[in-house]
């Protein structure tokens, strides 16, 4: 009848040795994530993520010789009768037909001391609410159930009292260990599947489904029903789930599920597996509202950006007016206005390449700030485009065609006078050669001040660039960064609190 029940223990990691310091990191890394994502995830989110931290802290200072087992169950299940088969004694009233139980009650299984009446505390049990086996009247056998044990019985989780449920979902958020009671004919109601079973999928380890009252089914039908549970629990998301089918009152299955809690006591796992499942289910939960990103903004993005701001602002046409006038024309050449749509489109285009790995929640502050200054950007992207003016270099031109009208000067004069003295020959010669030094002095000329221009122009374009570059660093690359930089101190945290199975 067991289904395997008790492999939900063995199954456990073998050891938790130095886990205590790496529950501390993770629990460290997670209220660094909750920090960051403070203003762009829900708050009431947030809080009970750093509430789930604070149960983690509190019950690590506490004893870790003890083992909060918590029954659980709703009205009728059997729950309460589970708790007494137990226990092997009468502690808690029962009823199937209402709520019998109002506060958390606890059969310790061991001495009572100091540390645990700080558990006890912590639990929120009342001292009229304790109990101890070594005290009780009728003491039950002390092999029964291990030395260290701490069994709490929870009010219904579905009574219509509501201090009572609001009674059993905290205790449930406190347990180290947890005891699911369902019965044959409410064993698929959605009031615990979708309260408690399906957002707890993820602590398999520490939790345990007994289906009571089978003795009320045909013994042929009993295999079959639990095989339905377990489909039940796979369909909240519970790993290879373990059921277990038992009599509490007529004691069917009982001696096992004390073996079951046995053997989880004795391998003193309880608390920190509780612990590290919240925290495995707090990072989850905030790791679907993370993405990815890049660590900074590439440079190939920025370069991209400032690209396409020269060009609503005009740059490469600016660059080619300088690099077609004559010298004394190109200081009129300006730069800009800048076209506000192109630029717009370009810091638009930015910042979806940004924000385009990451989920609404990061997505969209990133978007927020690259765009959040775009008024600004185009007002001083006119403000100092409107200042730039080309660099005008010294004209080459000049002094080459001057140097070359002076030999082809001199050739003529030299020819001249050899005519003069009888030499027609060897003037004509100089003439040609003056015609020859005089063309080419005005191509060298035109070529330098070609060149000239073309300097001057790539002058321009640079400078701008470098103006437009210092600009919408300041006014759309940075801000962006900042957000990334928000966005990685969060990842960071979450990382932390996000460790493998394979390194624990």
């Amino acid at each position: 009848m067991s289904g395997g029940l008790g492999a939900v223990f063995r199954d456990a990691p073998a050891s938790l040795v130095g886990r205590q310091s790496a529950l501390e990191r993770r629990l460290d890394g997670l209220r660094s994530a909750v920090k960051e994502a403070r203003g762009r995830l829900d708050d009431g989110l947030l809080d009970e993520i750093e509430a789930t931290a604070a149960r983690a802290d509190g019950r690590l200072g506490l004893s870790a010789r003890h083992t909060v087992v918590a029954i659980a169950g709703a009205t009728g299940s059997g729950k309460s009768t589970t708790f007494n088969a137990l226990a092997g004694v009468p502690l808690s009233e029962s009823s199937a037909q209402r709520p019998t139980t109002a506060v958390a009650k606890a059969l310790v299984w061991g001495e009572p001391d100091a540390e645990v009446s700080d558990l006890l505390a912590w639990l929120g049990v009342p001292p009229a609410h304790q109990f101890f086996r070594s005290t009780l009247p009728d003491a039950p056998p002390r092999g029964i159930l291990p030395e260290g044990l701490i069994l709490l019985d929870l009010p219904d989780h579905d009574s219509v009292e509501t201090a009572h449920h609001r009674e059993a979902e905290r205790v449930i958020q406190l347990a180290d260990a947890m005891i699911w009671v369902v019965d044959p004919q409410k064993y698929a109601d959605a009031a615990i599947h979708q309260r408690f079973l399906r957002p707890l999928a993820g602590h398999r380890a520490v939790t345990m489904v007994v289906m009571n009252q089978v003795d009320t089914v045909a013994e042929e039908d009993r295999p079959g029903l639990l095989r339905d549970l377990r489909k039940v629990l796979v369909a909240d998301g519970m790993r290879d789930p373990r059921v277990l089918g038992i009599s509490a009152r007529g004691g069917l299955g009982v001696d096992e599920l004390r073996t079951a809690v046995r053997r989880r006591v004795e391998d003193n796992q309880h608390a920190e597996e509780r612990m590290a499942a919240d925290v495995d289910a707090a990072a989850a939960t905030l790791a679907r509202a993370a993405g990815d990103a890049p660590r900074t903004v590439p440079d190939v993005w920025v370069d991209d950006l400032v690209r396409r701001v020269a060009e609503a602002g005009g740059v490469p046409g600016a660059a080619v007016r300088v690099e077609r006038a004559e010298r004394r024309e190109r200081a009129g050449v300006r730069v800009g206005p800048v076209d506000g749509a192109a630029v717009s489109a370009a810091v638009r285009a930015f910042a979806d390449q940004a924000a385009r790995d990451l989920t609404d929640v990061w997505g969209a502050p990133v978007r927020a700030a690259a765009t959040g200054r775009l008024p600004l950007l185009t007002e001083r992207l006119d403000a100092e485009l409107g200042a730039v003016r080309p660099s005008l270099g010294a004209d080459a031109g000049r002094g080459t065609l001057a140097g070359s009208a002076g030999v082809a000067l001199l050739a003529l004069v030299g020819a001249g006078v050899l005519a003069g003295l009888g030499r027609p020959v060897l003037g004509a010669v100089l003439g040609a050669l003056a015609v020859l030094v005089g063309a080419g002095g005005w191509l060298a000329a035109r070529s330098a001040r070609r060149r000239g221009a073309l300097d001057d122009g790539r002058a321009l374009a640079a400078d701008s660039e470098q103006v437009i570059g210092r600009v919408v660093r300041a006014q759309v690359v940075d801000p962006v960064q900042a957000e990334l930089a928000s966005y990685h101190r969060f990842r960071a945290g979450l990382d932390a609190a996000t460790v493998s199975r394979a390194t624990r």
